[in-house]
Order: C-alpha cells, then sequence, then structure tokens
C-alpha cells in the first residue's frame, strides 16, 4: 500500500467513529472540519466571533434591588422588572420598572463594560 494509501486509510478510520458520536435520537451528527473552513470556503465555527453575552434578567433585578436599598438607602423596594435579552455592550442604557413605596417608578441601567458592570440611576 502506498504511503497516501496508508494516510488515507488512516484518516477514514479515526473520523468514521465518530459520526455515531454526540448525538441522539433523529438528530444528524455534529459537523466537524479538517481545515480552517467548512464547504464552500466558509470559516469554520472557531474563527467565528463569539456570540454577544446577554444580561440574566433576574439576576439585574436582584441588583438593582440591592443598589437601591444600599446605595441609595431606600428601605422599601418591592417589586424590581428589567427587560430579558438586553446585551452586555459598553454604552448602552435600558430601563427597568421599580416599586419604591408603593409607587412604580423607573430607573436607567446604563452598561460600563464588557465584564457586566452597570450604573442604576435614581428612581424617577
Amino acid at each position: 500500500m502506498s504511503r497516501r494509501a496508508r494516510l488515507c486509510a488512516c484518516l477514514a478510520a479515526s473520523v468514521l467513529p465518530l459520526a455515531g458520536c454526540g448525538g441522539g435520537g433523529d438528530a444528524p451528527p455534529a459537523p466537524t472540519s479538517l481545515g480552517g473552513t467548512t464547504g464552500g470556503g466558509m470559516p469554520s465555527s472557531s474563527t467565528l466571533s463569539p456570540a454577544p453575552r446577554v444580561f440574566d434578567a433576574r439576576a439585574l433585578e436582584d441588583g438593582v434591588r440591592q443598589v437601591l436599598t444600599q446605595s441609595y438607602g431606600l428601605a422599601d423596594v418591592g417589586e424590581v422588572r428589567c427587560p430579558s435579552g438586553q446585551f452586555v455592550q459598553a454604552g448602552i442604557s435600558f430601563d427597568c420598572e421599580v416599586v419604591v413605596g408603593g409607587v412604580r417608578k423607573n430607573v436607567t441601567l446604563t452598561v460600563q463594560g464588557l465584564d457586566g458592570t452597570y450604573q442604576v440611576s435614581q428612581p424617577r
């Protein structure tokens, strides 16, 4: 057997067992790539930018409540509602609804950095 034929036989033997792994039921096997591109010359998933991070709305609500009580000294903070799907992107702002002393108000969160830090405005 030539050197090239042995190399192809070894590659085929090492790739074929992977075809049945990682899936269950009717799911197709995950695509694999031996080079830096997938079919059609498109970059492989390892060369694409990571998906943007999104805040967890429940964690934001807990954080807003903590800022309002500890930093602003508000004692009667009730419900806090922040919108879901907000991206962790420096410079963006969005509002959360809060109930303070039984009155519905808004606070603005301004994202400071990609690490997820943000500032909370006073209720208005």
